[in-house]
């Protein structure tokens, strides 16, 4: 069984890929904290990844947050991740581009910089093969539970839907949708490598414990 597993993971992407946890913001759910500063205690608290996530930002003013939060992900050696913004990603020294699921393809993000982590949301067993077969390093696969931030997207994928998608392609497959610490651990399980987290991160009232437990559940952030 270790050596059929072996064989399916892509250990090219792998090395690319040293996070388990990507914490996707929504400065709108902080009170009497800046985006910066909440980021910085999270990344003190050791996550490795973030996305930056706030589509209702004008170019002008993303730029200028995504440049603050890059001298803080920096400090931290953590990746800066720009979710659908190639642009900003590029004037920002950013780590990656995280597509949306109409977003541009991972060769776009890698004519300009083949060093850019390229992820892509997907939500089927279709779009995670094609997002695979078009060269993207990771995938986040959801929702996979119901959770109110994704009721747009339809019904949840459920556990057996995301179980065939791990095993069907290469690439690391992060899930999103409702995920706590023991959903965390049951999507590892069923060969998830990592998940991405809003809520249960930017809602938490004690923050390095919450953090701590993702760190249990998932082996490491």
């Amino acid at each position: 069984m270790l050596n059929r597993l072996l064989r399916r993971i892509d250990f090219t992407s792998m090395n690319k890929i040293d996070f388990h946890l990507i914490l996707i913001t929504d400065r709108k759910k902080l009170h009497n904290i800046s985006l910066k500063k909440f980021i910085d205690k999270c990344c003190q608290n050791g996550i490795k990844a973030v996305q930056l996530r706030e589509k209702d930002l004008t170019s002008y003013d993303l730029l200028l947050l995504t440049k603050k939060l890059k001298k803080v992900t920096e400090k931290y050696s953590t990746k800066l991740l720009i979710n659908d913004r190639l642009d900003i990603a590029l004037l920002s020294n950013a780590d990656g581009v995280h597509s949306p699921v109409t977003g541009i393809q991972s060769s776009q993000i890698k004519q300009f910089n083949k060093n850019l982590l390229a992820g892509k949301s997907v939500h089927s067993l279709t779009t995670a093969k094609n997002a695979e077969k078009d060269g993207f390093d990771y995938i986040i696969c959801g929702p996979v539970f119901k959770t109110p931030s994704k009721i747009k997207y339809g019904k949840p994928l459920g556990i057996n839907n995301l179980k065939e998608i791990c095993s069907s392609v290469k690439i690391p497959v992060f899930t999103v949708g409702g995920i706590n610490p023991k959903r965390a651990k049951q999507c590892l399980q069923i060969g998830a490598y990592g998940v991405a987290v809003i809520s249960e991160i930017f809602n938490s009232k004690n923050l390095k414990q919450t953090i701590s437990d993702f760190k249990t559940a998932l082996g490491n952030l």
